[in-house]
């Protein structure tokens, strides 16, 4: 029987993760310190991006833009690692007594920060043993190994060190001998000489198992960084947030949203840049639009869902403190908006997105040019596959009951975006229709093994422009 209170319950085996479903996820790619660059890395705060991928550098924006994505309501990014071609990690030799290598002592992974980095082999608790203390040249000693007993242990330590691997030297079968720090040295990741194939291999490494969510890379603004991250949304099941030049001059960004209408339903183009509190008290930052409006996305869907825009009072900054280019001109704004660049002002003193148009083409895709519907067929798309899961391998018997129960369950997934307002209709059935009837799922569909389905959905539309009329009346007239 019920009763008020809690209850803990031990399980033997963990109950399976939840599936990816959430909208305000940013994926993004950029050049770091340091980090895994054979896998994106989920950060929840700037203080775990830090963790994972080092301090802010010079050549790259993402620690500024996760900064701002997180002050503007952001709470989960993964963050994909850029390297160039010939990317080196910092290593040093232990020697045994007689100087030959027994240890490689290796920075987890590649970059100059490794460089800074320095082992020393200390006596252990008891004879025979010995302990390994990594330190930096700045911060000092990072960590201690516990007392070890042979290169084996040290090897098998390392796998849960913050800082370092250790691997079999190759030539002595000896111990380490104690020495002083030996500095590792050679680290670099050779961002210098990456190219756009490096940095769409950073995007290819976020799957689309992954989840939905909106994909950037932050503060790059060339044709090829455009095409692949919108390639990349179409191909995951993602929108693309793209950076526009920081520039004042309207040509410049037409011309760019031009040549962007292949998968212009998959992004979004935002300008200007953003100005935000600098790392030093009375000074500022500039980072790309893309932070801001993926923070707001953030914030807003877990409210409103994803078909709601991140504009207008939804798109208000709480920590922007400006916009890198003077404000524009109502006809330069028309002017912007009809070519699908999404406009982002100050109005009464609050910086806001005021733009919420896909790259879709407003002629021959004009269905899709609002980005609240391109998201919506994201997430829709999303819940209805992960649903569908659940009827790979299930048997389709002659009573029509799995197809019934196949629609059932679709439906089921689409009733709460009607209840949400997000689908247009006074009623669920004017709202949607799932049809799974024997025009789709035919004899010939049955005996191919396939299971069909089709959603109509009708998204609802925001209002771009609210058009008010005042009539003076006179005193002698009723109103």
């Amino acid at each position: 029987m019920a009763r008020p209170g809690t209850q803990i319950t031990i399980r033997d085996t963990p109950p399976s993760r939840s599936v990816p479903t959430d909208t305000g996820v940013w994926f993004v790619a950029g050049m770091t310190e340091k980090g895994p660059n054979d896998r994106p890395v989920l950060v929840r705060s700037l203080a775990e991006y830090v963790a994972n991928f080092g301090a802010r550098v010079s050549y790259g924006v993402l620690y500024d833009a996760l900064d701002t994505f997180f002050h503007e309501g952001g709470n989960r990014a993964y963050v994909s690692r850029v390297v160039g071609p010939a990317p080196v990690v910092a290593t040093a030799t232990l020697n045994d007594g007689s100087a030959q290598p027994t240890l490689f002592v290796k920075a987890k992974n590649s970059g100059v920060w490794g460089n800074s980095l320095n082992v020393q082999v200390t006596a252990g608790d008891a004879g025979g043993e010995f302990k390994l203390v990594i330190s930096d040249d700045v911060l000092g000693p990072l960590e201690t190994s516990p007392s070890l007993l042979d290169k084996a242990a040290a090897i098998a330590w390392s796998a849960a060190s913050a800082y370092v691997n250790i691997t079999d030297g190759g030539v002595s079968v000896l111990d380490p001998a104690i020495v002083a720090a030996v500095s590792l040295a050679t680290g670099t990741d050779d961002h210098t000489n990456a190219v756009d194939s490096h940095w769409a291999a950073a995007l290819t490494r976020m799957s689309s198992d992954y989840g939905p969510g909106q994909v950037s890379m932050p503060g790059r603004t060339t044709t090829q960084a455009y095409t692949d991250t919108m390639s990349h949304a179409a191909a995951m099941n993602r929108v693309a947030l793209l950076d526009a030049a920081d520039t004042a001059t309207t040509a410049t960004l037409t011309t760019a949203t031009a040549g962007l209408k292949s998968n212009g339903r998959r992004g979004a183009y935002f300008w200007p840049w953003l100005t935000v509190p600098g790392i030093v008290a009375g000074t500022v930052r500039t980072v790309p639009p893309s932070a801001g409006v993926a923070g707001k996305i953030a914030a807003n869907d877990a409210i409103n869902g994803p078909n709601s825009p991140a504009a207008g009072d939804r798109g208000v900054f709480r920590w922007v403190q400006g916009l890198s280019q003077a404000g524009v001109s109502d006809l330069a704004r028309e002017t912007l908006n009809t070519s699908n660049v999404d406009v982002i002002v100050t109005r009464y003193g609050l910086m806001q997105v005021y733009g919420w148009r896909s790259l879709a083409d407003p002629v021959a895709d004009a269905e899709w040019i609002n980005f609240g519907n391109c998201r919506l067929l994201m997430d829709i798309a999303n819940r209805l596959n992960l649903s569908a899961q659940a009827f790979v391998f299930e048997q389709i018997d002659g009573r029509g009951e799995t197809i019934s129960a196949f629609g059932g369950q679709l439906s089921g997934e689409l009733l709460p975006y009607w209840s949400s307002r997000q689908l247009y209709g006074v009623t669920p059935e004017e709202a949607f229709f799932v049809d799974v009837g024997p025009g789709v799922n035919t004899p010939q569909t049955i005996a191919n093994l396939e299971l069909h389905a089709v959603a109509n959905v009708r998204m609802s539309p925001f209002a771009e422009l609210v058009a008010i009329e005042i009539v003076k009346t006179a005193i002698t007239e009723a109103v």
